[in-house]
């Protein structure tokens, strides 16, 4: 069964985030099923010609707090672009991440950008959850 994220009263609906294609194959962003993928958020499928699901990678790791709605703290994919032969990839939190599409594998991860000055997200409109620190 497959998650898909709806907007809630709390949180606005997930970035559209057009598909990138390198040498046929069409790369997206999918909601993960949090009973096998493990998480809905930070999801990266590949997918053939036909539309055939070729693999799925888990780009990043989107932990929830079991004490908060599980909707408002799913972190999507702000962009998705090709570069060569690699996917750059940023999120909601600013995140960017270098993926290598043919070893199925995340190169690298950058830091996001500073923390903004505002305590209000700017996508759902509602006061940011911090991680426990």
């Amino acid at each position: 069964m497959t998650h898909n994220p709806q907007p809630s009263a709390s949180r606005a609906p997930a970035p559209r985030v057009p598909p990138v294609f390198i040498a046929g194959v069409r790369y997206a962003q999918v909601a993960g099923d949090p009973d096998t993928d493990g998480q809905v958020g930070g999801m990266l499928a590949a997918y053939d010609a036909s539309n055939r699901e070729l693999w799925r990678l888990k780009v990043y790791v989107n932990a929830r707090r079991p004490d908060l709605e599980g909707d408002v703290q799913d972190v999507w994919f702000r962009s998705l672009r090709a570069q060569g032969d690699r996917l750059l990839i940023e999120n909601e939190r600013g995140e960017q991440f270098e993926v290598d599409p043919a070893a199925r594998r995340v190169l690298g991860r950058h830091a996001p950008a500073a923390p903004p000055k505002s305590d209000i997200d700017p996508i759902s409109g509602q006061p940011r959850i911090r991680p426990p620190e």
